[in-house]
């Protein structure tokens, strides 16, 4: 059973997420609501997928997927915003993030991007994955 993390600054987009997601079938294994709290997050519980805000106090999510994935290159990271500015996306894309999904979100729409991810960190070589 796959597991994930959610990081939102938001209740309600949390509890949206985490009923998503289970209803897949994943275990929702740790939640935080600002990017100061993800890379301890994932040392710890290392889940299968890690949903993102953007904008959160203290380290927003840009920058929390950056430091992680520079760490963690195998992580799978996928960005839930309402932002929608081209650099904010292109930093985001150039450090590694797998997907992303706009608020307010579709929920079919957001387990397609989920499904998505999560067999892509199948597919990730096993060499990689070992290494965490």
């Amino acid at each position: 059973m796959p597991t994930a993390a959610i990081v939102d600054d938001s209740p309600l987009v949390r509890i949206q997420l985490r009923q998503i997601l289970t209803k897949m079938g994943c275990t929702i294994v740790a939640e935080a609501t600002s990017g100061d709290a993800v890379r301890a997050l994932y040392e710890e519980h290392r889940p299968d997928l890690i949903t993102l805000d953007i904008v959160m106090p203290g380290k927003d999510g840009v920058t929390a997927a950056i430091e992680l994935l520079r760490d963690y290159p195998s992580a799978t990271v996928v960005m839930c915003t309402s932002l929608t500015t081209r650099d904010k996306i292109l930093a985001c894309q150039k450090a590694g993030v797998c997907h992303y999904i706009l608020k307010p979100f579709d929920a079919a729409r957001a387990e397609q991007v989920f499904r998505f991810a999560l067999e892509r960190a199948e597919r990730a070589p096993a060499v990689v994955r070992s290494a965490l």
